[in-house]
Order: C-alpha cells, then sequence, then structure tokens
C-alpha cells in the first residue's frame, strides 16, 4: 500500500532505485501502469483470500481498482496516460490479471462485460496471419518475443473457464500458436536460445501455463503435445537456471532471482502435477519454505534507509534482483513493484493447492500448517519432524511423503488404516478410517546434511534439515538471507494457536 503514490490517484511506483547497495528513492516509471497497477489489484485481493483484511486492505484494493479501471481507453485497451497510447502487451497481460481477479471474486457482470471488450480490443489490434495472431510490436532485433504478449493467454483462458465466453479462448489459442509454433526462440527440447529480456523466464513459464490450460480448454491445440513441450522447458530451466532451494534466475544469462520467476516455476510445475507429474511436490515445497520467503523484505535496520516514505515502501516488498545470499544483489538497479505481485502470487498458489479437498478425499500435497472445512493440520516441521491432523469429517487422508522419506519409515499415531498410495509417481500416505475430532500425527525423521551448489559462477554451500535450508555459506551483503539461527542451532521457537484458516475464493 505504501507503493501507491496519493498525488497522482495512487498510482504505483514501480521502482525503488539502488545506489551503492542503498535503496535511494522511490520513482515512478513506464512500467508503473497496466503492468503494476493490475499486480497491485490482484495482489490485494489474493491477500485477503489469505488473511482476514484490514480496513485498509480493503480502501487500497478499492483505490488499485479505480486506478485500473481508470487506465481503460475508449478502444477498451490499458493506455499509458503520459504517451496516450496502449500500453506494453505485457502490460495489458498484467491487467488482465488484475481483472479477471477481480471478477472471480466479484462475478460482477459490468466488469465481465469490460474484460470481453479488452479481449476483442486485442484482437483487433493483433495481426492475424493463417491460424495465429501476433504483435508486431514487442519484437525486438533479435527474437520476435512472443512470451511478451502470450503473458496474456493464462488470464483471458481463465476468464473463459469462468464464463465460456467462446472468444476469449479463440483468442487464447491464436496467441498460444504464435509462442508455440511460429517464434523459433524456444526449441522442441524446451531450450531457450536468447538470453536476457527475449529470454525472460517469467515470461515464458507463465506463457506456457497459459498454452496448458488453453490446450485443457479445448479447441484445436494438441494437449498432449503441449504438455510434453512444456515440461522438457521446465526440466531445461531446472537443470540450467534454478538452485534446489528455489533459487532462479531472472532470465537466460542471469546471475539473479526475480520473486517473479519462482512463481511462474511454481505455476508451471502445478499444471504439469495435474498431468501426472508429481515429482514437482519436491520443488515446490523447496521453493517456497527457502528462496520465496527469504526474497521479502522484512527487517530494513541495516540499511539505514534515508526517507520513511521509501522504508515504508520497501517493507514487506519481494527482491527482483537476489543472490542466494542476499538480497539487493547490484550495487546499482531496481527492486521492482511486480514482485510485491510475485511474492503474494506464490505465497497464494501455495496456500491453495496445499491441501486440496474432494467429495470423498482430502490430499495434503505440502506439509506445512493449513486447513480446509474437511481437516485441519499443524506443522511442527522443520523444528521437529512431526504433523498433527485434525480431521472435520470422515472422509480419507492422503497425506504425500516427500522424496527423502521412505513411506515405510513415517509412524503414524491415531489411525489403523494406513496403505501407501502413488499418485503421479510420489507416494502418499493414505489414512482410510479418519474420524471427525480425532488426532492423528505423523511423526518422521528430517534428514540433515550439507550440500555444495553452483549458482550463476559462485559456489555456496547449503546445510539442509529436510526440506529447509538452515544456512547458507558465505554470508552475502548488504542484506544477508537464510539466517536461520534458531534452526541452526536447534532451538525450538514453534508456537502455535488456533487461528481461521481462509478457503479461497479464487482459484487461479
Amino acid at each position: 500500500m505504501h507503493r501507491m503514490d496519493p498525488s497522482q490517484n495512487f498510482r504505483p511506483w514501480f521502482a525503488v532505485d539502488v545506489e551503492n547497495w542503498k535503496p535511494v528513492r522511490l520513482r515512478h516509471d513506464v512500467w508503473d501502469f497496466g503492468d503494476t497497477g493490475g499486480r497491485f489489484l490482484e495482489a490485494l485481493i489474493l491477500a485477503r483470500q489469505m488473511v482476514r483484511p484490514t480496513s485498509a486492505m480493503l480502501l487500497y484494493e478499492e483505490r488499485s481498482r479505480r486506478f485500473v479501471n481508470s487506465l481503460i481507453g475508449p478502444d477498451g485497451l490499458v493506455e499509458n496516460p503520459e504517451t496516450q497510447r496502449a500500453d506494453h502487451m505485457f502490460s495489458q497481460g498484467s491487467a488482465l490479471y488484475g481483472l479477471v481477479t477481480d471478477y472471480e471474486e466479484s462475478r460482477s457482470p459490468q466488469l465481465a462485460q469490460r474484460i470481453q471488450e479488452f479481449i476483442h480490443a486485442l484482437d483487433r489490434r493483433a495481426s492475424h496471419a493463417g491460424d495465429y495472431l501476433w504483435f508486431p510490436e514487442v519484437a525486438t532485433k533479435i527474437a520476435p518475443c512472443s512470451h511478451m504478449a502470450a503473458y496474456q493467454v493464462l488470464p483471458v483462458v481463465r476468464f473463459y473457464e469462468l464464463t465460456h465466453y467462446q472468444p476469449a479462448l479463440r483468442y487464447a489459442e491464436s496467441l498460444s500458436r504464435w509462442a508455440l509454433y511460429h517464434d523459433p526462440t524456444i526449441t522442441v527440447d524446451g531450450v531457450i536460445t536468447k538470453t536476457g529480456w527475449e529470454g525472460h523466464l517469467h515470461a515464458w513459464l507463465d506463457t506456457h501455463t497459459g498454452v496448458i490450460r488453453c490446450a485443457r480448454a479445448g479447441g484445436n491445440l494438441d494437449a498432449k503435445a503441449v504438455v510434453a513441450r512444456s515440461h522438457r522447458l521446465l526440466e531445461w530451466v531446472k537443470r540450467n537456471y534454478t538452485a534446489p532451494f528455489g533459487w532462479v534466475a531472472d532470465s537466460v544469462g542471469s546471475t539473479t532471482c526475480e520473486t517473479d520467476t519462482i512463481t511462474s516455476f511454481i505455476r508451471l510445475a502445478l499444471e504439469l502435477i495435474k498431468e501426472g507429474h508429481g515429482d514437482y511436490w519436491n520443488d515446490i515445497e523447496r521453493f517456497v519454505r527457502n528462496q520465496l520467503i527469504e526474497n521479502q523484505f522484512r527487517d530494513l535496520g541495516a540499511l539505514r534507509i534515508r526517507g520513511e516514505n521509501i522504508a515504508l515502501g520497501l517493507s514487506g516488498a519481494f527482491e527482483s534482483y537476489a543472490h542466494p545470499n542476499t538480497l539487493i544483489a547490484l550495487k546499482k538497479g531496481t527492486i521492482e513493484g511486480c514482485c510485491i505481485n510475485g511474492g503474494l502470487r506464490g505465497l497464494f498458489l501455495a496456500n491453495q493447492n496445499a491441501i486440496v479437498e474432494t467429495s470423498d478425499e482430502v490430499r495434503i500435497n505440502l506439509l506445512w500448517s493449513g486447513g480446509t472445512s474437511g481437516v485441519e493440520v499443524v506443522s511442527h516441521m522443520p523444528y521437529e519432524g512431526r504433523l498433527e491432523i485434525s480431521p472435520k469429517s470422515r472422509k480419507q487422508l492422503l497425506v504425500r511423503c516427500p522424496d527423502w522419506l521412505p513411506s515405510r519409515a513415517a509412524r503414524v499415531d491415531g489411525a489403523d488404516s494406513v496403505t501407501t498410495v502413488g499418485v503421479g509417481g510420489v507416494d502418499y500416505l493414505r489414512i482410510a478410517d479418519a474420524r471427525s475430532g480425532s488426532r492423528i500425527t505423523l511423526r518422521l525423521d528430517q534428514p540433515g546434511f550439507e550440500r555444495e551448489y553452483s549458482v550463476a559462477g559462485t559456489t555456496y554451500r547449503v546445510r539442509w534439515r529436510g526440506d529447509t535450508v538452515t544456512e547458507i555459506k558465505p554470508v552475502g551483503a548488504p542484506y544477508p538471507i537464510f539466517e536461520r539461527t534458531s534452526l541452526s542451532l536447534g532451538k525450538t521457537p514453534f508456537k502455535y494457536w488456533n487461528t481461521e484458516w481462509r478457503q479461497p475464493k479464487v482459484h487461479w
């Protein structure tokens, strides 16, 4: 909320400028409008799906909503008011994310009409060629940059899923074909052949998430082929531009991590899990427990920031240029507002998918605290290898075994009917005799070990306990992260109290 300028209709400040390793000013940028405006609207809506909103959160959500809607011009597109021209196609996508999230929560007919007009305006602006459409204005001298426009596919498909509005699916399919078959930047083996902006991993991964959802929605895309190509892409990114604890490069060739890209990896992994690649649950668990959480600015004291507005605008934000052992990895750079949304998106996706409930079962995919109408889970990990499960119905429970835990090694108290079942190549403990009001306790031994990883040309020594990193060396500067002293020393600062588990109305 402190990154919105009250003197300019609560326009976001996209940038916190960094000089000599220190945040020095808030700065407006060309990305303030459709991109950061749409992201802030989406982020505030997602936040109140997870936590009880304050009156200030609701006020700033409405201000963000008014700001985004004020940008929509007479042709239906989001405009940059400084140039009075259509905003960048990537920014149009971010605005769609915000508007579609707003529609999913409100189901406003007026907003549905506005989104329909938005999609028609994009379709009119596009160049149509055969079975695909494209946007020549996003191209650079070395690549078509289809991902800068095809980032729109996911919100457009989500709108189709909510409304069955056929023009949305047709538009998304045509844009998907450009990215898949008419832009040579990604090979059929999933290799991104360009660096930098042209190899922007956040946009490429979200594009492929949208394309999978588009193929699954119906139409003429070959769903099996789309899934196979997307799987090869994510595996290539995982091998070359990630670390097991969740550091994901900003782009091909980059030496820093953008929070948006962590979230985009998680989002594509979730779609591939639906297609049988259940091993990605292990990556999601580790990415969220570690780099995603660590990428947030929570203690600014050591930075000695001059200017209360700068400190307020940075506190709680997520980094866009991180090393595995420090935030603010660039001596001169920018802490970008887009990653505030990226951090909240990642937390929301994890929260939404940690426990999945159907009519006959409750599946616990991620081993942290949470709850639904059918179960409450209290996790003591990593401090202690214990998971307490309180069923609220007689539905069978499925609890995922992480890749370091053979199912036979888990000890279950409070249940007699415990078997092992494979789901997507991953073992789950199936508890068939769950009873409402009972308490089931899983006890497991978390392995402790150290590993060396080479990340962007630097070697780091990483200490683990189960899926949680307890320490990274060398220690970084100027904002060291992974300083988890209580874990390294074996202290147990865990405290739990009953809370209200909020179940989201939004289902990205």
